[in-house]
């Protein structure tokens, strides 16, 4: 496993993030301190998978009854 400072990680994400692809481990340190561990995916992640059905939404029912123009100018109103 391999270190690498947070400052040398924001210059080159790109080419660090190649080399985790292809296996290797980092250890982020912060100031000499592990902050975090940078490791590849080996497995498919669920949001990269197709949708299998499509997504059905339900209406949602009112918070609140009555003549809301009524209810918004009596709050209005109210906090004058």
């Amino acid at each position: 496993m391999e270190t690498i400072s947070v400052s040398e990680l924001k210059t080159h994400l790109s080419a660090e993030l190649k080399r985790v692809q292809n296996g290797i481990t980092l250890t982020v340190v912060d100031h000499k301190r592990p902050v975090a561990t940078l490791s590849a995916v080996h497995r498919e992640c669920l949001f990269v998978r197709e949708a299998t059905e499509k997504y059905q939404a339900e209406a949602l029912k009112p918070l609140i009854s009555g003549n809301t123009d009524l209810l918004l100018t009596q709050e209005r109103e109210d906090s004058w």
